[in-house]
């Protein structure tokens, strides 16, 4: 493949945390190099070898819960959305979903999602989490948020695989007016595909 040398960054190094394969989803550490269009490649450069295509590493959240005070501020707000600013809130952080065996049986498996209301910042949660904040669990900041879940196929002919995922996250995003989903799980239809 040939790129003018004004549409690429050569000769780059990641030690790791950065870049994966997208076929394999492994973590990529060594040299790469970058186009203009944001496509990443193994090698010094395009002629170095046969290129594998990479991705950047999304940058989520630990696997654990933070909690948020409400603070003074607009009591008329506090009052009528019932809100007692003197309670910790525990607010959702992202769980990596596990599919299991019987998932991969059956091809698909639920993935649980928040978002928050006023910004286009998203986390994956445990369906534990997604109940409880579904539910207004008084212990959560379920205001914050709008919840949902999308059915991920894991399993099949891996171009209509990718196909079925994209067109659930199209759909998600239209029928629900939001944007931002699909830059979230990095366009990666193939998350969790054996």
């Amino acid at each position: 493949m040939y790129y003018p040398k004004s549409q690429i960054k050569i000769n780059l190094f990641t030690k790791g945390n950065q870049l994966r394969e997208i076929s394999s989803q492994k973590e990529y550490i060594g040299y790469y190099w970058k186009t203009s269009k944001g496509e990443y490649f193994t090698g010094r450069n395009p002629n170095d070898g046969v290129p594998i295509s990479l991705e950047l590493i999304p940058e989520r959240g630990k696997e654990s819960f933070s909690a948020i005070t409400l603070s003074e501020g607009n009591d008329v707000y506090n009052n009528f959305k019932g809100i007692n600013i003197s309670q910790t809130l525990i607010i959702p952080s992202y769980q990596k979903p596990s599919p299991t065996q019987q998932d991969y049986e059956i091809g698909n498996f639920k993935r649980y999602f928040v978002k928050k209301i006023n910004e286009n910042i998203y986390t994956e949660i445990s369906k534990d989490i997604f109940d409880k904040l579904r539910n207004n669990d008084p212990n959560y900041a379920s205001f914050l948020y709008k919840v949902f879940n999308i059915v991920w196929t894991i399993k099949g002919d891996k171009d209509l695989v990718s196909q079925t995922n994209e067109k659930i996250v199209s759909t998600t995003e239209r029928n629900l007016r939001i944007v931002g989903l699909k830059s979230y799980l990095n366009n990666n239809y193939l998350e969790f595909y054996k």
